[in-house]
Formats: structure tokens, C-alpha cells, sequence
């Protein structure tokens, strides 16, 4: 018999479908198939160099593709989830150190804070933290106050006035500017 009768006599094994991937030990890539017109215990394994169904494996792996990207995007959000179940702020028993910086989120202030022995800082709305800590929010107010910046620029200068001759005395009194006189100047 010729070979061509040989392949006519066997019956033809046709791809129905890519059920699965696999890297060998040696570095070759195996797809497990699922043979059209034949069981499932008949899937089997073979080399990728041996298979003529590039659309089906194309298929396969965009599917696998796919899958994977979501599973990735799935325990990325999970793990945020994870950061976002952290206790935070006050709910960590910390005290706080300083007011760091402070913003409008959606028309609320917020709060940069630091805490002593933590080197994590968090955003807390200012109300929570004005009942908490009045004192600090004060002290970041002063700090980042133009005017008390000026008030004491004038205190350490306001007890000495200099006098014709270029010395310098003591002034007879300290200024009596309103605070709106000095937040114009």
C-alpha cells in the first residue's frame, strides 16, 4: 500500500477545541485538546510543533490571556480593599504629632497627619480632627498664618526704635494696630 492509502484508512483527528496549556520541564510548550467527534477521557496533550490549528490556539490564548488580567485586576483590588480596612487615623491609638499639610477634597477639609512612632500619615476630615486635637489645629493655623507671621515679626522688633544718630532705645510702648490694620499692611 502507498502512504497516501495509509492516511486515508486512519481515522482523522480534528481540534475541537485548546482545554489547556503546559511548559514541560525541557522548555516546550503542550496544549491539552479536547479532538472533535471523541470523548473527553480521549484529550490529550501534545507539542505545539505538532499541531496545525493556529486559529484555535490564537483563541485559546487570548482567553487565557484575558483571564489572567482579570485575576490580577481582581487581587489588586482585593489588596487595596485590605489597605483600606487598616485602621487609620485616631482608631490606631496614636498620638498625633503634627498637622503636615491640608486640603479640599469634594468641598471638605482635610488634614495631612503625622503621628508619633509611625511613620504612616493619613487624611482625616478637619472636624474630626479640630474635637480630637484643637491645639495642633491651632498651631497649624498659626504656623501657616501670614498675619501672626507678621505680628511676630513686629513683637521682636516693637520693644527697640531707633533714634536720630542711628542708636537704638527702647520704644516708649508696643504697637496698637488692630488686627485689620495689620492683615492690609
Amino acid at each position: 500500500m502507498a502512504p497516501a492509502d495509509e492516511d486515508s484508512n486512519e481515522a482523522p483527528y480534528v481540534v475541537e477545541k485548546v482545554m489547556d496549556r503546559r511548559i514541560t520541564a525541557a522548555g516546550k510548550i503542550e496544549y491539552y485538546l479536547k479532538w472533535k467527534g471523541y470523548s473527553e477521557t480521549d484529550n490529550t496533550w501534545e507539542p505545539e510543533e505538532n499541531l496545525e490549528c493556529p486559529e484555535l490556539i490564537a483563541k485559546y490564548e487570548e482567553a487565557r490571556r484575558q483571564k489572567e488580567f482579570k485575576e490580577a485586576k481582581k487581587k489588586s483590588a482585593k489588596k487595596k480593599l485590605e489597605e483600606i480596612a487598616k485602621p487609620r487615623g485616631y482608631e490606631r491609638g496614636l498620638q498625633l504629632k503634627a498637622i503636615v499639610g491640608a486640603t479640599d477634597c469634594g468641598g471638605e477639609l482635610m488634614f495631612l497627619l503625622q503621628w508619633f512612632g509611625c511613620d504612616e500619615m493619613d487624611i482625616l476630615p478637619a472636624a474630626v480632627v479640630n474635637e480630637k486635637d484643637p491645639g495642633v489645629v491651632i498651631e497649624y493655623y498659626e504656623a501657616k498664618s501670614k498675619v501672626v507671621e507678621k505680628a511676630r515679626e513686629r513683637s521682636k522688633f516693637a520693644a527697640y526704635e531707633e533714634v536720630g544718630g542711628g542708636s537704638v532705645e527702647p520704644a516708649p510702648s508696643m504697637p496698637t494696630e488692630s488686627l485689620e490694620e495689620m492683615m492690609q499692611a
